[in-house]
């Protein structure tokens, strides 16, 4: 579970407790074409390909199904 209470601007620095969209060039930076699948997404976060964040900052980014969006994938560290 992530508890974070606001989400922030994805040019923003990162802070505690928020959760920040990737910007168009860390998307990019995993997925040259820019629009992640959720099984695209899922397996660079096992490859490391994208990071967690630091304690108590969280990420999230659209996902793509179709060449529409579908869902949001969010991952993070909590502060506990």
């Amino acid at each position: 579970m992530l508890d974070f209470y606001a989400l922030i601007d994805a040019a923003a620095g990162d802070e505690f407790a928020m959760m920040r969209p990737l910007t168009e060039d860390e998307v990019r930076s995993w997925i040259p074409e820019g629009r992640p699948t959720h099984e695209q997404w899922n397996a660079a976060l096992r490859s490391d390909d994208l990071s967690f964040p630091g304690r108590g900052t969280g990420r999230c980014t659209v996902l793509y199904r179709d060449g529409e969006p579908a869902e949001i994938g969010y991952w993070g560290c909590t502060a506990d």
